[in-house]
């Protein structure tokens, strides 16, 4: 009776040995391996969609300085507030000469803004800028960038011809740069023009009298631009912009810097799948 018994418990248990090694097997290996194929047959799909770009970064322009303010009544030299600021001009090229449903704007919204510098001193801040006032200081109270900037898209030369560009515009053609501008405002308080430090400049070239690592006061910019086209297609392009103030070719001290970089093609828009 017991011999039977044995005979019938060995197999059962060997059968649930392996059910379980089965188990064991498809969790650690074919279920990896499944999830591997899929995100491969995700990869296939996003790189057919984007085999074509649609739209790029085609050029940036940087351009930056520093601004003094006295802020006596008597404007006599004895409180100075210094402030560091860059404007920046994207332009969007839509790879083509003829527009389409497929490569004109319809919606466009910035967001996930984040600023790098060093610098430990002062108040850093981005806003929009009016590309009419772009190389123009401005101690900015408004248009402040908190979470997302959406831009209103205008469609007509009328309506071109009525806009102030004092809020978010941009034009469906691609015609129009993406303008954003960056401060840091206060980096230095209470600033005294003496017998020492001889005549203050009311730009860059502050800087040569301050005690201050121009590449700790250089920022990094990085935010994410969105666009969805007339065709209800999605758009996505991560941008860094670096706002050196000392490079080989000059140095904001010199009174301000530009640079103008138009051989970016990594900054291409991936189309939403």
């Amino acid at each position: 009776m017991r011999e039977k018994i044995v005979k019938i418990i060995i197999p059962i248990v060997l059968i649930s040995v392996l059910v379980l090694l089965g188990m064991i097997s498809y969790q650690f290996i074919f279920k990896k391996i499944a999830a591997r194929n899929r995100f491969v047959e995700e990869l296939m799909v996003i790189a057919q969609a984007n085999e074509k770009p649609v739209f790029r970064v085609a050029k940036m322009l940087k351009y930056s300085s520093a601004e003094a303010v006295d802020n006596t009544a008597e404007q006599n030299l004895q409180d100075i507030s210094i402030s560091q600021y860059s404007d920046v001009a994207l332009y969007i090229d839509n790879f083509s000469s003829e527009l389409t449903q497929e490569n004109t704007v319809k919606e466009l919204y910035l967001d996930n803004f984040k600023i790098d510098v060093d610098y430990n001193y002062g108040t850093p801040a981005l806003y929009y800028k009016n590309p009419l006032e772009i190389s123009k200081f401005r101690l900015i109270e408004q248009n402040l960038i908190d979470q997302r900037l959406d831009y209103k898209i205008v469609y007509t030369n009328e309506d071109n011809q009525n806009s102030s560009y004092a809020e978010p515009v941009f034009f469906t053609d691609c015609s129009n740069p993406i303008t954003l501008g960056y401060i840091n405002k206060n980096i230095v308080n209470q600033y005294q023009v003496t017998k020492d430090n001889g005549l203050v400049s009311f730009d860059g070239r502050i800087f040569n009298n301050l005690d201050i690592d121009l590449a700790k006061l250089s920022p990094k910019i990085h935010f994410t631009i969105h666009i969805k086209n007339n065709l209800d297609e999605n758009f996505i392009c991560n941008m860094s912009a670096n706002l050196q103030l000392e490079i080989d070719e000059g140095s904001v001290k010199s009174g301000y810097i530009i640079q103008i970089l138009d051989d970016i093609e990594y900054y291409r828009f991936f189309k939403e799948v």
